[in-house]
């Protein structure tokens, strides 16, 4: 089986890039007073959303980069991302002094991420073979 590097690093890039926008500009956007007010199902929604929305189109991407094989492509971008972002955030929590609990949870997010990125290369290597055939 042969692995697309750059669609691998265009996955990770795109990956990286939404998550970054989502941590940094969602709690700016929203403000911490609406943070600690009634509004944080809501608030939990969205986030929920722009992570879903972050691991779907990175996994995309790689896959049609790849144009093959985007079950496998998606899901190296999903566990390589989710390590490289919790490796980020560990940096992060060290330098600032920020509580950083995510060790404990990796395996779980390392599952899920990869799991939702390798199920969108899935989608976008089903649509290349469907286009094929037309």
């Amino acid at each position: 089986m042969e692995i697309n590097g750059k669609a691998i690093l265009w996955g990770i890039g795109i990956f990286l890039a939404i998550y970054l926008v989502h941590i940094a500009l969602l709690p700016t956007l929203v403000g911490k007073e609406a943070a600690e007010s009634e509004n944080q199902g809501l608030l939990y929604a969205i986030n929920q959303a722009l992570g879903l929305a972050t691991c779907l189109v990175a996994g995309f991407v790689a896959a049609k980069k790849a144009d093959h094989h985007g079950f496998v492509h998606g899901g190296i971008v999903g566990f390589v991302s989710t390590i490289v972002t919790a490796l980020l955030a560990m940096i992060w929590a060290v330098i600032t002094g920020a509580k950083f609990a995510g060790l404990a949870t990796l395996p779980f997010w390392l599952v899920v991420n990869g799991f939702l990125c390798a199920f969108a290369g899935l989608l976008a290597t089903n649509m290349v073979e469907d286009e094929s055939a037309e």
